[in-house]
């Protein structure tokens, strides 16, 4: 049965097939060979070489099982070209995005769990796919970002910064206690500070207007989210030390 088989099929149908199979077991082999010795030295460059190189084994083995069915190379790679102008037509909005992650992925700007800071909107990196990044902002809004957008606007990584600047600024009205006054409020808020943030705090004066001073307290906050619950914490403490001198 077999060798009626055999005769029944052309030869250059057989050939066709033995090579189409040869080609995908090289490329599979190919591809195993390069995950195992690359794998644990560097996974991203591992994954795109045993990917990439596996397709060009496979395109290359389909173009000699072609030729072997007597069909002109040169026809077949105008008809390959074509397909691939229409692919790159067809996906132009996908590709810069897939090769956006790569650059991510490669050089790290942000990870996942990471605060950044983009377009003066803030938020913590929950997922990144081919196609976004998500981030799930202060409001609890989660935002899909096309990853080729990442790679064009300025991107502050907060977490790798440890932490963002708060300022809170408030008046106090001059007189010959200032000096014990300040030094109060900076007691004051400074178990509040520690807890929320990651410098020793400090009170800055920024004008003086007549007999009103206007001033800043500055720390730096680990955790974007608990900015406006920082906010509130120091206002109080800074409120209570005002009452008890009389200068509210």
């Amino acid at each position: 049965m077999s060798s009626l088989l055999l005769e029944w099929i052309p030869l250059n149908i057989l050939l066709f097939l033995t090579t189409l199979i040869f080609s995908i077991l090289i490329g599979y082999i190919f591809s195993v060979l390069v995950r195992r010795s690359l794998g644990k030295v560097n996974p991203l460059l591992s994954e795109m070489l045993s990917r990439y190189g596996s397709w060009t084994i496979y395109l290359v083995g389909l173009l000699f099982a072609l030729e072997l069915l007597n069909l002109r190379l040169e026809a077949i790679l105008v008809f390959l070209v074509l397909i691939g102008v229409l692919v790159v037509i067809g996906l132009r909005d996908f590709l810069p995005n897939l090769f956006a992650r790569q650059f991510i992925e490669t050089y790290k700007p942000y990870k996942i769990g990471d605060w950044i800071m983009i377009n003066d909107q803030v938020g913590r990196v929950i997922d990144i796919n081919d196609l976004y990044t998500s981030v799930l902002t202060l409001n609890h809004e989660r935002v899909y970002i096309p990853n080729s957008t990442m790679l064009k606007e300025k991107i502050i990584n907060i977490t790798a910064s440890n932490g963002i600047e708060v300022n809170i600024d408030f008046a106090i009205r001059y007189n010959e206690n200032i000096n014990r006054v300040l030094q109060q409020i900076l007691k004051a808020i400074q178990d509040d500070v520690q807890e929320e943030g990651i410098e020793e705090p400090d009170i800055l004066v920024r004008e003086i207007r007549g007999d009103i001073i206007h001033a800043r307290i500055k720390f730096r906050l680990l955790n974007p989210q608990r900015l406006e619950d920082a906010r509130n914490r120091v206002l109080r403490e800074v409120l209570k030390v005002l009452s008890t001198q009389g200068k509210t």
